[in-house]
């Protein structure tokens, strides 16, 4: 067989060796020489190299030319089916896995939420998009990249990627082309480089990574314009980059702006809005209030706002149904403590059929903690002093003793010398 037909010609010739396949060693190289020679006379009536659905209007699909040349030879038909044998087909194949097989499995290991998860699946995926990306090249051969585009597949594929082009303006695709593919180059390999080792747990050397990434991305870029094998990894990393460059930079500027938001809610303590129901302490919410007076007694008071409204808790009584409703309609009150529902051992022996009865509901209004000392209750207000008499120059004499006897006494007199 003429090893130097090339694109879709070597396609087509591929084909009906496998659709001949079964015929003798001998008869199938003669027969493939005739093949050769013919196919390359039909290709020169062509103006440029034909493509493969210019050969098969021209000649038939090769199944069917084959079974022209073995009527034409006296050969029998064909009765085992025929190995795909067109590199095209296989080389496309291996393509298309590595394309969206690899790329899913990285695709997890992006938004995988523990690290081990997210090293397995990426793990999973490299492997995937590589190895199949080499079994594509393998399957080329030596044949040109070109020959998976004869493919009704590759076609269609064609097709459908130049519509997509076309559909932006020529001005701008010649600034993506200019501007933007180099660009996208660097970035990807940025990404890229840095990405994988922060998915393996080697944050200390992620920037080394994306510096080394993107050079690396733009000589394989560069090797790819005068390789076009090497489109079997850059097309599967494009899809990568396509999903993490985003997911990476959406990560970074939302980590930017919830510090941003941390910051402001740190440094302005009016942006935050305490819940709106509820009695909270320090954060916490509280469920019961146990008010002391001055002698540190426990006392009952009712609560209300600076506005006169009652600032209600919910009841946590004894008197309650199976739901937690209260029975007696009433489910909340400012008037505390709030009794608070206890469970204690019954004296009844609990019956047979309702072991419950071995503890009661007792209602409980005592603080369950002791109060802190309180200050010896005393009088709020010192006495005013008395002022000190104004002293006076004027002396009071001495009083003289009475004489008059008292009532039911001696007067004794003693008499004068």
């Amino acid at each position: 067989m003429n090893s130097t037909l090339t694109g879709a010609v070597a396609s087509y010739l591929a084909q009906v060796r496998a659709e001949l396949s079964d015929l003798p060693p001998g008869e199938l190289a003669d027969v493939l020489d005739d093949v050769t020679g013919h196919l390359t006379e039909v290709a020169a009536e062509f103006e440029g190299e034909p493509t493969g659905i210019a050969l098969q209007e021209r000649l038939g699909t090769p199944r069917e030319y084959a079974a022209e040349l073995r009527t034409a030879a006296g050969y029998p038909p064909r009765t085992q089916p025929v190995t795909d044998q067109n590199p095209g087909n296989r080389a496309l194949r291996w393509g298309i896995i590595a394309t969206l097989v690899g790329p899913f499995f990285v695709a997890i290991a992006v938004f995988a939420g523990g690290q081990g998860a997210s090293a397995f699946f990426g793990f999973v995926g490299f492997v995937i998009l590589f190895g199949a990306a080499y079994l594509g090249v393998r399957a080329l051969r030596d044949n040109d990249p070109r020959v998976v585009l004869d493919t009704p597949r590759g076609q269609r594929g064609e097709r459908a990627i130049r519509d997509l082009i076309e559909q932006i303006p020529p001005n701008v695709r010649k600034e993506l082309v200019t501007i933007g593919q180099p660009v996208w180059w660097v970035l990807r390999g940025a990404v890229g480089g840095g990405g994988f080792f922060l998915l393996f747990g080697a944050g200390a050397v992620a920037v080394v990574g994306s510096i080394v990434g993107a050079v690396v991305s733009v000589w394989v870029a560069r090797r790819t314009q005068q390789d076009h094998r090497w489109l079997w990894y850059v097309v599967p990393l494009n899809v990568v980059a396509a999903v993490a460059v985003p997911a990476f930079l959406s990560a970074a500027f939302l980590g930017a702006y919830s510090g941003v938001f941390d910051r402001d809610n740190y440094q302005g303590a009016s942006s935050y809005n305490p819940p709106s129901e509820g009695l909270r302490w320090n954060g916490s919410e509280v469920t019961n209030v146990y008010p002391f007076d001055a002698q540190g007694k426990q006392t009952s008071v009712a609560l209300y706002t600076q506005d006169g409204e009652a600032i209600t808790l919910p009841l946590q009584d004894c008197a309650r149904d199976g739901n937690g409703n209260n029975v007696s309609g009433q489910a909340n009150s400012n008037i505390v403590p709030h009794a608070v529902a206890t469970y204690v051992p019954s004296e009844n022996t609990p019956t047979e059929g309702d072991p419950n009865e071995s503890s009661v509901c007792k209602d409980e209004s005592k603080a369950p903690f002791t109060p802190p000392q309180f200050p010896t209750a005393g009088p709020t207000t010192n006495p005013t002093p008395t002022p000190n008499p104004t002293p006076s120059n004027k002396v009071t004499p001495p009083a003289k003793p009475s004489t008059k006897p008292t009532p039911g006494a001696t007067l004794t007199v003693q008499p004068t010398r």
